[in-house]
């Protein structure tokens, strides 16, 4: 491939161009590297499946290493372009931690209109300064200037010695507004791990806040102003734990607060929910379990971004059972991740993003956030409402698709709020049918028993006929390469979803790409395996392939090729699979019916595999040929469909709905680019067909 055509493809990527281009000239590139290889395949009369296997094979991951290569070749400017992002954010967080800085000292400063601390008020001047100075240096939206605005009349509101309440809400609305407009990130996604906390909080807060939080370090007592005391209720009431998250990220600029951005985010997020709670007591976070348990918070807090973004005053812990609640939340955050009702609170927020954001003309941030919307918050639990109600389950997935398609056109704002909020409607809906059914032990059974089965049927399907060939062809000393690849791809899942959960930050666009790539490329593999068996049921070619290559061993590249094949085939349903039951775990906390369903589900795939074994080895072998390749045929159909719908999902390909329903088990999804490209592949064979059928006929028409 020359560095003209690398560079064509990476400017492709970098510029979000159609993925079906960006594939298909991929895919024209990597079959360059194979042109005698085909010429000989497509000569061969009998199609050996070692030509094949090799062909098809290279093909299909010298796409893959072409796609990653200029993808990676184009990372000089994507490094450069997320260097300015990080940036901005950076300020922007600093922003943030400024105003909290000014909402929570302010008071002090000031009271009754009267100047009580002249050093921190000559603070507060110079703060709601940096902040206008920040937000000018902001990438330009549509809303900036209202930001601008508001900075501005925070500086007024401040020389004129308003009252502490006026300017701690006016900092908070800022704030607020500030993390709308930008899209600001301020939640975990997963609840942080507390264990280490305390030790982070003694390595790098302890020498100025001192070892209990009091603010009495050694190295405190000469800073100006002096380090937080963390057991002033008065001022942790007006402070959010997302705020204490861009203040340890960030730091205070022109004081002791230094930035910790070299910690990860999960430390970061863990100092702040450890730091917001060293004030409490025992007893407190105690009593607050129970009223956690009675259902306090259950409407105010229903996810971790509602726990995070808002300070304790706004949750209202001025009661005694709100202020523990929230004392057991900020030691227990993970319980939210077990809220029955977090993955479609976090679907509702990220659709209210995407309105806010189109509202703003940020079209390019709406589209983002509703795909967010739907891999991050509803994918997770579309499986358990597809067994409690298929039709609201499939309609809420349509109803998403069609919204990011108004986004993507450029809709008027009118549409997009008509869909957005019917949308939520439907999601309240399904809200009410999962606290209400979804944790019944019948419900979570059938739900671990149809992902399962839904997600491993192809790949047990591929595994046990290529296992089949083996046999049948007297190759079963090459069956460890089989092995080797599903389980493999048995490990690669498990490692790859761990990594995901504590070193790699993947988005759920990257997953489901991943995951359509790879589908697409097991597709093309499968189409000329099939074609292949199916060559094998005609009498010349089946007597040829016998007397030829029947007793000869499979060579390397073909045995690493059948070890690709399963790999591939096991490892694109892995993470899907950890995904799901994940979820269905945090959400209910029952072992024991997912237990039974996982277990009943794979007890009928190896019944199936079983079934497949023993069809095929009663079959003649001319006849088995026959069954194989058909059944490859639809297994590439199969996996064409469910990578081009992986592909809109990760918001790589549009999406244009036909009237037709939806199947699962065979990869139908109702859109013309899935049923386009599955249609291609039914060509594919119907043209195979066809040539040849004429060249089966051609012998007798010329001897008659």
């Amino acid at each position: 491939m020359s560095g003209d055509e690398c560079q064509s493809l990476q400017a492709q990527l970098r510029n979000h161009a159609n993925a079906t281009t960006v594939l298909l000239n991929a895919l024209i590139l990597a079959s360059r590297f194979n042109v005698t290889s085909a010429r000989e395949v497509a000569l061969n009369k009998s199609f050996p499946l070692a030509d094949i296997m090799r062909f098809a094979y290279s093909v299909a991951m010298r796409m893959i290493i072409i796609l990653v290569l200029c993808w990676g070749g184009s990372t000089s400017d994507a490094a450069a372009q997320q260097s300015a992002e990080i940036e901005w954010q950076r300020q922007a967080q600093s922003a943030v931690s400024a105003l909290d800085y000014i909402a929570v000292d302010y008071p002090a400063a000031v009271q009754n209109g009267t100047i009580v601390n002249a050093a921190e008020y000559a603070e507060q001047i110079e703060f709601a300064a940096s902040v206008e100075s920040l937000l000018k240096n902001l990438p330009p939206r549509s809303q900036q200037g209202d930001l601008l605005q508001q900075a501005a009349i925070l500086s007024e509101l401040i020389e004129m010695r308003a009252s502490g309440r006026t300017i701690t809400d006016h900092c908070h609305q800022l704030a607020a507004r500030l993390v709308s407009v930008y899209g600001l990130i301020t939640a975990p996604k997963v609840a942080p791990d507390l264990t280490g906390a305390a030790t982070l909080f003694a390595e790098h807060c302890a020498g100025c806040h001192g070892s209990t939080g009091r603010g009495d370090g050694p190295v405190g007592a000469e800073l100006d102003p002096s380090p937080t005391n963390f057991f002033n209720k008065e001022r942790a009431h007006q402070r959010s734990l997302y705020s204490l998250y861009a203040t340890i990220s960030f730091g205070v600029q022109d004081t002791g607060m230094a930035s910790f951005a070299h910690l990860t985010s999960g430390e970061r997020w863990a100092l702040a929910f450890y730091v917001a709670g060293l004030a409490d007591e025992a007893s407190t976070i105690a009593q607050g379990k129970q009223f956690w348990e009675q259902g306090i918070l259950d409407q105010g807090v229903p996810t971790l971004a509602s726990l995070v973004a808002r300070t304790p005053r706004e949750l209202g812990s001025s009661g005694e059972d709100t202020a523990s609640a929230i004392a057991y939340l900020r030691h227990h955050p993970e319980v939210l991740d077990r809220h029955a009702s977090n993955a479609i609170e976090r679907t509702k927020q990220e659709l209210q993003n995407a309105h806010l954001a189109y509202g703003n003309n940020q079209p390019d941030l709406a589209l983002q956030s509703s795909l967010t919307a739907y891999l991050e918050g509803f994918e997770r639990i579309e499986s358990l409402l597809g067994t409690l109600d298929g039709d609201l389950a499939t309609g809420i997935e349509r109803d998403m698709q069609v919204l990011r398609n108004l986004i993507r056109d450029r809709a008027s704002l009118a549409m997009v709020s008509d869909a957005t909020f019917a949308l939520i409607a439907r999601l309240d809906t399904a809200n009410d049918l999962i606290s209400e059914r979804g944790s019944l032990p019948a419900t979570l059974f059938v739900s671990a028993l149809l992902i399962l089965l839904r997600e491993g049927l192809e790949a047990i399907l591929i595994v046990a006929s290529m296992g089949l060939y083996l046999r049948r062809t007297e190759q079963p000393h090459s069956l460890r390469y089989l092995h080797f690849g599903w389980v493999a791809a048995l490990i690669a899942g498990i490692v790859s979803w761990l990594g995901i959960k504590t070193v790699i930050d993947i988005s759920g666009a990257q997953r489901e790409a991943i995951e359509g790539v790879a589908a697409l490329s097991a597709a093309l593999v499968l189409l000329y395996v099939g074609i292949w068996m199916h060559s094998k049921g005609r009498a010349a070619r089946w007597q040829s392939f016998l007397n030829e290559r029947l007793g000869h061993s499979l060579s390397t590249g073909t045995l690493w090729g059948v070890a690709g094949l399963s790999f591939i085939a096991v490892y694109r349903e892995m993470l899907e699979i950890a995904l799901f039951f994940e979820t269905l775990w945090l959400q209910s906390g029952q072992a024991r019916p997912l237990i039974l369903g996982v277990a009943t589900a794979g007890l009928g795939l190896i019944a199936l595999g079983w079934l497949v074994v023993r069809v095929g080895t009663r079959l003649p072998l001319r006849q088995f040929f026959q069954f194989n390749g058909v059944l490859m045929f639809v297994l590439a159909i199969v996996f064409a469909g469910k990578g081009v719908a992986a592909l809109q999902e990760a918001g790589w390909l549009a999406v244009t709905y036909v009237n037709l329903p939806k199947i699962d088990w065979l990869g139908l999804n109702p859109t013309t680019q899935s049923l386009g490209t599955q249609s291609l592949i039914l060509a594919i064979g119907a043209i195979w067909l066809f040539s040849s059928s004429r060249q089966r006929s051609e012998p007798q028409t010329a001897g008659s």
